[in-house]
């Protein structure tokens, strides 16, 4: 009998000293599991936990106490007193970064990317985020054609306030022909002058695509020029720090409407494309003219250029009844038809990093009536999509009366700083504004009053010649 009771004690001893195998879940607050969380006891490390947060451990009565920890979480110390039955949870709190993204005027930032080691986070409309699993440390903070900025995070709970300034452009048209004889010309005019960017014509308004573009489309259309190297440009460019805008002329496009008459703007009199004014327009409403545009803008990105800017982004301003267009002419399918063209162009460049811009008539920074303009461009809506919007504020373009002038050619400071302002005070969010200039029919010291104007307003800018003829002696020597 005693025998016995010796016998029983020890192997109860025995089977408390002996190891048991379990599974440690390592979970974060929301019940995920997280991958890459370390359990360790008494400085030993027992594992790391796998993708599902599982850590294969053995539980004795004398190693009960384990210490989790996971980047970007607040580490956990849990005791295991009893020989667990099966798996063991442990929930471990992510550190969450909170703050808001603010341009110099106080405005939020949206569409931001606020990035730290372990996180990231894109702004809302009111330039707030969040970023749950952050970890302690350096935090980048961008946007396309916005400067980068950041801060040092200390893990703390309280908001993170950061200030983005946008980048601010000084650059001049180039056409595609200039990019492939004269490129040397304006690098060393942005070397030597205060022009900090080039704006070079990717496709323009005969629908020729001047870089060596691979676009199916444009090839079977004739568009294809290969008059220069995009990367080779932007090469020559990057040299000097210089920011490469490239302009794709979307809707106006008589190369591909007669090359590919089902995507153009159809005449139902002549059965034939549409010609007003000697221009033929693609479909604003037609998903497949939509693409081509797109198609472009996402090859050029890939190769190289900071933003795209997209031209003629509208319906023709001057059409008869006999336009047919496959979704309508409508307001509401002419504001719809431009903001899903922009809305796609966002969703595909920006990831890639490039900023989208687009250009607008100069009257559409005042209330119009239509709101469109009867061309698809209305301020606020496109204000709300892109990165940058950029009115075409020349003064030879309005009429007697604007802004109280019999002719407002003659005032080029004042409609530029009257036509801007209209349009700053009803932005609906924080966006770039950067218009275009009028570097035709001027002299030098009427497009610097234009300049002169836009800077006023904290604004860059971009001088419009259609030949690539530049009024050097309005720009101001490099500092």
């Amino acid at each position: 009998m005693a025998l016995t009771i010796v016998w029983a004690v020890w192997a109860g001893w025995s089977m408390l000293g002996r190891a048991t195998p379990y599974a440690l879940r390592v979970l974060d607050d929301l019940g995920d599991p997280i991958a890459g969380a370390v359990a360790d006891i008494g400085g030993r490390q027992v594992g790391t936990s796998t993708d599902d947060g599982l850590i294969q451990a053995e539980w004795r009565p004398s190693q009960t106490v384990l210490d989790v920890s996971a980047p970007g979480h607040v580490p956990q110390t849990i005791t295991v007193a009893e020989r667990p039955e099966g798996g063991v949870d442990v929930v471990l709190k992510a550190r969450v970064m909170r703050g808001r993204v603010v341009g110099a005027d106080g405005r939020g930032v949206g569409g931001a990317v606020v990035s730290s080691e372990l996180a990231a986070a894109i702004t809302d409309d009111e330039g707030r985020f969040e970023a749950r699993g952050a970890a302690p440390g350096p935090v980048a903070v961008g946007k396309p054609a916005w400067r980068t900025s950041g801060l040092t995070w200390d893990g703390g709970a309280g908001e993170s306030l950061i200030e983005l300034r946008p980048f601010t452009a000084r650059a001049v048209h180039i056409t595609g022909p200039a990019v492939q004889n004269r490129l040397g010309e304006f690098i060393a005019m942005a070397r030597d002058t205060e022009l900090n960017a080039l704006m070079i014509d990717l496709k323009d308004e005969l629908g020729f695509v001047y870089y060596d573009t691979e676009n199916a489309v444009a090839v079977e259309v004739g568009a294809a020029r290969g008059a220069y190297s995009l990367a080779g440009a932007v090469g020559r460019a990057r040299a000097l720090d210089l920011y490469v805008i490239g302009r794709i002329v979307v809707f106006n496009d008589p190369t591909a409407a007669l090359g590919r008459p089902e995507m153009a703007v159809w005449d139902a009199e002549a059965g034939a494309p549409y010609e007003a004014r000697g221009q033929r327009f693609l479909d604003p409403t037609d998903p497949v003219a939509r693409r081509y545009g797109l198609d472009l803008a996402v090859e050029a990105c890939s190769m190289g250029v900071d933003e795209v800017q997209f031209d003629y982004v509208r319906f023709p301003a001057a059409r008869s009844e006999a336009a047919v267009f496959d979704g309508g002419v409508t307001e509401e399918a002419r504001m719809s038809s431009i903001a899903a063209f922009l809305n796609d162009a966002v969703a595909a460049l920006r990831p890639m990093g490039c900023a989208v811009a687009a250009d607008v008539f100069g009257f559409i920074t005042r209330v119009s009536d239509p709101p469109d303009g009867g061309i698809g461009q209305r301020w606020e809506d496109i204000a709300m999509i892109v990165d940058v919007i950029s009115p075409m504020v020349y003064p030879s373009h309005y009429g007697k009366g604007w802004y109280g002038f019999d002719n407002p050619n003659d005032h080029p400071g004042e409609v530029v700083e009257r036509a801007i302002t209209d349009g700053l005070d009803r932005l609906p969010r924080n966006v770039v504004v950067r218009p275009w200039l009028q570097d035709f029919g001027y002299d030098a010291a009427q497009v610097r009053e234009q300049i002169a104007s836009a800077e006023r307003l904290g604004l860059g800018w971009m001088l419009w010649n259609a030949r690539s003829e530049v009024t050097t002696a309005a720009l101001l020597p490099a500092e």
